[in-house]
C-alpha cells in the first residue's frame, strides 16, 4: 500500500481547499477544545501552529458543515473539564468512547480505532508486562491507557505515575524518572518517526475508538449530527483516507520520514509562474478511475487528478476545460492535437516518452491483482487456465501481457474500469489487475473483492502533453506541483 500512502500524504493538504461548503452560521461560533501535546492528533509544530489529524478532520468537518469555529489547546484534562463546565462547546482530543464517558458526553460516530502500547527507551527494552515488576510506568491522566495500567498494576507489580501532558511524560522517560510509558500506538509511532528514543516491544491492547463529543443534553448536540454527516461524506469521497494517511502513512514498524515531498523529484520553481500561450487549455482525463477521476452522485467528475489539475491551474493562473472521454480516447485526443494535455493516472514509460512529454511525477504507483472474495486464487501460479482482465494501454495490461505465457492465463482487455469490475463480479473473468489505490477504493466502496498477492511496482504517474507541444503547460504543472508540496509544509 506504500504507493497509495505516498500520494495521499501529498494531497492531504490540497483537496480540502476545493470542497464546496455551506454558508457560515452568523449567530454561533463553535468553541472546540483539544489536547495540546498528542502528536499526530494535535501538537504545536516548529512554526508554533497547532496541527494534526484531529485538527485536519475537524477543519474539514467545519468547512462542510458551515461552522464558524474557534480552536484552543488547553490539554486533555482541561479540555474535558471545559466542555463539562460549558466553557467550551465540543471536544476533539483523541477521546476514547467509553460507557462511562457516554453518561457525560454525546459522541459522534468513531473516526479512529485505537490501540495502546508500552514504550521504553531503546536501551531499556522489555519483552512482556512481567518485566515491568518493580518499575514505574508513566501515563497521561484520564486516558484509556491510565485505566488499563490501574486495572493491571497489582497483577504485574508496577507503579503508575500520571502526567498532565504527553511532553512531561516523554521527558520523564528520557530523564529516567519513569521506566516506561503507555500511550496510543499512533502517538508513539509518530514520535519514533520524528527521531525520539523510543521502542515498542510488546503487542498493544485494542481499547476502542476515538470520537468527537459535546456535553450530553447541551444545545450543541446538533454538532454531532453535522460531524457524522461530514465524516460519512469524507469517507465516501476519499478525503478521510487522505487525512489518515497524511499523519499515519508509514508502516507501523517504520521509522522512515512520512514527508512526501522528500520522495518527489521536483524540478519546478514553487515561486515562479510561466506565461500561458493559450487563453484556455483542454485537459483530457479518464472517465472511470476512482479515486483519481470518477463521477459523483451529481454526475460531476471528481477525484485526485481533477482536484490536482484545478489547483495547479489556479495557482499558475491558466484557464482549463476538462473532458473525461476515457483513458484510450484521452491519449488519442492529445496525440491527434484535439486536446492539449492529459492527466489520467498515466504511468510514465520509455515507450510513452517517445510520444509524450511528461511532467515531474506526482504519484508512485503499484499494480495489484484482485479476485472475488472466496476465490481459491492465492498466487500467480493459480491463474493457470483462468481469464484475467486489465484496462487496455495500462501498466497492468503490460505486466499481464509479459507474464501470460509464464503463468498460463488468458488476458482480456477492457476499455474502462467499471465494465471490467462488473465482469469479475459476474464471473466472466476470474481475476483482474489494476492500480492498487483504485482497487482499494473500489473495495472500500463495497466491491466484494480480495487482493491475495502482493502488488507489483509499476512506476510513476505524470501529466503529459504531445511531444514538442505546449511546453509551457509542463512548466506550469511542475511549478504548481512544487508550490502545492511546499504549501503543505508551511
Amino acid at each position: 500500500m506504500e504507493m497509495k500512502k505516498k500520494l495521499l500524504m501529498l494531497l492531504a493538504s490540497i483537496l480540502p481547499v476545493f470542497f464546496i461548503f455551506t454558508g457560515i452560521k452568523a449567530d454561533d461560533t463553535i468553541d472546540v477544545v483539544f489536547d495540546n501535546a498528542y502528536a499526530p492528533f494535535e501538537f504545536k509544530d516548529s512554526d508554533q501552529i497547532y496541527k494534526g489529524l484531529d485538527v485536519d478532520i475537524i477543519n474539514e468537518v467545519a468547512k462542510r458543515s458551515g461552522w464558524t469555529m474557534n480552536q484552543s489547546f488547553p490539554g486533555f484534562d482541561a479540555a474535558v473539564n471545559a466542555v463539562q463546565a460549558g466553557s467550551a462547546d465540543a471536544l476533539m482530543a483523541g477521546t476514547t468512547i467509553t460507557e462511562a464517558r457516554k453518561k457525560v458526553f454525546t459522541f459522534s460516530d468513531p473516526y479512529f480505532d485505537t490501540k495502546i502500547v508500552i514504550a521504553t527507551t531503546k536501551a531499556n527494552t522489555i519483552s512482556s508486562y512481567k518485566d515491568l515488576k518493580g518499575k514505574t510506568v508513566g501515563v497521561k491522566n484520564g486516558t484509556a491507557a491510565q485505566n488499563f495500567l490501574e486495572e493491571n498494576k497489582d497483577k504485574y507489580g508496577y507503579n503508575v505515575k500520571t502526567f498532565d501532558t504527553g511532553d512531561l511524560m516523554y521527558n520523564s522517560l528520557s530523564a529516567g524518572a519513569v521506566d516506561a510509558v503507555m500511550d496510543d500506538e499512533a502517538v508513539i509511532q509518530y514520535a519514533i518517526q520524528q527521531g525520539q528514543d523510543l521502542s515498542i516491544d510488546i503487542e498493544g491492547e485494542a481499547i476502542g475508538s476515538f470520537g468527537f463529543s459535546v456535553k450530553k443534553g447541551s444545545q450543541y448536540e446538533y454538532l454531532v449530527e453535522d460531524f457524522n454527516k461530514a465524516l460519512a461524506e469524507m469517507k465516501k469521497d476519499g478525503t478521510y483516507e487522505i487525512i489518515m494517511n497524511k499523519w499515519l502513512g508509514a508502516s507501523t514498524t517504520s521509522t522512515e520520514s512520512t514527508d512526501y515531498s522528500s520522495r518527489l523529484s521536483l524540478t519546478g520553481n514553487a515561486s515562479a509562474k510561466a506565461t500561458p500561450v493559450k487563453s484556455s487549455y483542454t485537459i483530457v482525463a479518464d472517465s472511470s478511475f476512482a479515486p483519481f477521476e470518477y463521477q459523483d452522485e451529481s454526475g460531476n467528475y471528481v477525484g485526485i487528478d481533477m482536484e490536482l489539475i484545478k489547483a495547479i491551474a489556479e495557482h499558475q493562473g491558466f484557464t482549463i476545460t476538462i473532458q473525461n472521454p476515457g483513458f484510450d480516447a484521452a491519449l488519442n485526443a492529445v496525440q491527434a492535437g484535439q486536446a492539449d494535455a492529459v492527466i489520467a493516472g498515466m504511468s510514465i514509460t520509455d515507450a510513452r516518452k517517445e510520444i509524450f512529454d511528461f511532467s515531474n511525477a506526482y504519484y508512485t504507483s503499484n499494480i495489484l491483482l484482485a479476485v472475488k472474495n472466496g476465490s481459491d486464487i492465492a498466487s500467480y501460479e493459480d491463474l493457470k487456465g483462468k481469464t484475467v482482465g486489465a484496462k487496455n494501454g495500462t501498466a497492468s495490461y503490460s505486466f499481464l501481457e509479459e507474464n501470460k505465457s509464464k503463468y498460463g492465463y488468458t488476458l482480456k482487455a477492457f476499455d474502462e474500469a467499471s465494465s471490467m469490475y462488473d465482469s469479475l463480479n459476474s464471473g466472466s473473468i476470474d481475476a483482474l489487475m489494476d492500480d492498487e489505490a483504485v482497487l482499494l477504493y473500489a473495495i472500500q466502496q463495497g466491491r466484494n473483492f480480495a487482493t491475495p498477492i502482493p502488488g507489483e511496482k509499476s512506476g510513476e504517474y505524470g501529466f503529459a502533453v504531445k511531444k514538442g507541444a505546449n511546453p509551457e503547460l509542463i512548466e506550469m504543472f511542475n511549478n504548481g506541483l512544487a508550490a502545492l508540496v511546499e504549501l503543505r509544509q508551511v
